[in-house]
């Protein structure tokens, strides 16, 4: 598992993640994705596009630093989960809980609300 960190042009973090959210994936990048991500106020967007498969500790890795931001009066979405992906987030409630989008566009003007808030 890994990921790539770019900072917008719009003061937007994208990060991509790319591999398999299971045990081992997400151990190998939880901390320092964690730090990446729900250590700043930046609002984030997350890549989903080359995730393969993800487990409930990768979504406990997600919800955990959507939570770290929100404590920031920060946001973070998905963009593009793969099919099987997302109907692993689906089914868990994900929807409820972190927004996902399909269109990159739209993703960016959810989170252009976090810097105005």
């Amino acid at each position: 598992m890994q990921f790539e960190v770019t900072h917008l042009d719009n003061k937007i973090k994208q990060v991509k993640l790319i591999g398999r959210l299971d045990l081992k994936g997400t151990n190998e990048i939880d901390d320092a994705f964690s730090f990446a991500v729900g250590s700043s106020k930046t609002p984030t967007l997350i890549d989903m596009s080359e995730v393969e498969f993800i487990a409930s500790i990768g979504m406990q890795m997600l919800i955990s630093n959507t939570r770290s931001l929100a404590r920031r009066s920060s946001k973070l979405v998905l963009l593009n989960p793969t099919p099987l992906v997302r109907e692993a987030l689906v089914t868990a409630g994900f929807e409820s809980l972190i927004p996902m989008y399909d269109d990159f566009d739209t993703a960016c003007a959810d989170l252009q609300t976090a810097l105005v808030e």
